[in-house]
């Protein structure tokens, strides 16, 4: 048996008077089919019978019977369109077919000229009629009354994009505007959208390896991160902060801005080195215990081996003793010189543009091999964000080569400092 789909596309079950499916078809001498109530209205008030195909005649009179025969298989195909595919009943907030009379089939096509909306069976004119073909046919549209322009009573199929709103070909105010097809508008606004969608997966994806990124950091085992980027910046001369944002959830493991040692250590003798600080609003110089390497965060004092002074703000410039010494300076510091004697357990800070003293820590107890401190501060919102440069460094290693060249260069610098001070 052909599917309701082929039988929907056969011209012998539609009355080519009134274009719908038969209703009690009748064959006249001709050989032809019509409704009997279509052809009975067609002959009304005629002297001479005549076929509205062919134009055959006939007498008046003749009698009109019921096919039967034909009648059932258009029953049948009748019932064939209840399971056609598209054919089903519609449900709450589907488009009805303007048509169906009873239980309404859910509907196919919109006709943007008749201002109805069609079933499948019902749109098989529209299909198959040259007039017919002509008509604009859309997507089922809810509300059809809403999509007429109450003016001229004609499709809003036109968008004006001066005015952001649908308009018709009659609406004479809007001529002058920038009016396009609402599909075309339809097409640009869809492309835009796909563009933005693949910019926010995009977005979505880098976020997610930046989430990733932080949650192996968070689960870096073993190796304290402080210590990871000490390890990475060992051999360099410039120490930035970088701003790190932790997601909520994430621990919190390390210190909120970065330090690093230097790369070799002292247990005896002098050594000298000169950091440029200039462009930054905050930092921390100084030396500290062997033992510090690693600690993921630390009181900076001496109790802890931490011999440090730092500065916040531009302004506020802090000497971590045991106790913290607020230090008043002349003028911020743009190089800072930190002189160390072992023995005699000192260190010193200098400004050196200035040759002036900022502060001295004396009767250090170093008790193990002690490092240079660095650490860039915190971020500030990116405001602090120029390095700290190492400009020179200087050092005897011995008490015994203290009397060489080297560490007579490192007694003068230290001994100029003081005297001057």
């Amino acid at each position: 048996m052909a599917s309701a789909s082929s039988f929907l596309s056969e011209d012998q079950f539609l009355c080519s008077i009134c274009l719908e499916v038969f209703t009690e078809p009748v064959s006249i001498p001709c050989g032809h089919n019509f409704c009997k109530a279509c052809i009975t209205k067609n002959w009304e008030g005629k002297n001479q019978c005549q076929c509205p195909l062919c134009n055959e005649k006939f007498n008046k009179g003749l009698k009109l019977r019921v096919n039967t025969g034909f009648r059932e298989v258009v029953e049948n195909f009748k019932k064939l369109r209840f399971i056609s595919k598209n054919d089903v009943p519609a449900k709450p907030g589907q488009v009805p077919c303007d048509c169906c009379t009873g239980n309404k089939f859910k509907a196919f096509k919109t006709c943007l000229v008749c201002l109805a909306s069609y079933c499948e069976t019902h749109l098989e004119p529209h299909l198959r009629v040259a007039a017919l073909k002509r008509h604009k046919l859309t997507e089922p549209v809810h509300n059809l009354e809403n999509n007429v322009c109450k003016n001229h009573n004609r499709i809003l199929e036109l968008f004006c994009r001066n005015d952001l709103t649908r308009v018709c070909v009659l609406c004479t105010e809007h001529r002058a505007h920038d009016t396009v097809p609402l599909q075309e508008e339809y097409e640009e606004k869809k492309f835009q959208l796909e563009q933005k969608k693949v910019e926010v997966q995009e977005m979505i994806q880098e976020r997610q390896k930046k989430i990733q990124t932080i949650k192996e950091v968070a689960d870096t085992k073993g190796e304290d991160k402080n210590e990871a980027i000490a390890n990475s910046l060992q051999d360099s001369k410039q120490v930035r902060t970088a701003h790190i944002w932790w997601p909520n959830g994430i621990p919190q493991k390390f210190n909120r801005y970065a330090y690093i040692l230097g790369k070799k250590g002292f247990s005896e003798g002098r050594f000298y080195y000169e950091v440029q600080v200039a462009m930054k609003t905050g930092w921390d110089l100084g030396v500290v215990r062997e033992s510090i390497h690693g600690k993921r965060t630390f009181t900076q004092n001496p109790r802890n081996g931490a011999w440090i002074i730092k500065l916040r703000n531009n302004t506020k410039c802090t000497a971590l003793n045991n106790t913290s010494v607020n230090l008043s300076l002349r003028t911020i510091p743009e190089r800072v010189g930190v002189f160390v004697d072992y023995e005699k357990g000192l260190v010193s800070f200098y400004d050196v543009d200035t040759v002036t003293l900022i502060y001295s820590f004396t009767g250090c107890m170093f008790n193990e091999k002690i490092y240079p401190f660095f650490s860039p501060g915190p971020s500030e919102d990116g405001i602090n964000g120029a390095p700290l440069v190492l400009s020179s460094a200087k050092c005897s290693a011995t008490s015994e080569e203290s009397n060489g060249f080297l560490g007579l260069i490192i007694t003068l610098i230290a001994l100029f400092f003081l005297c001057i001070n």
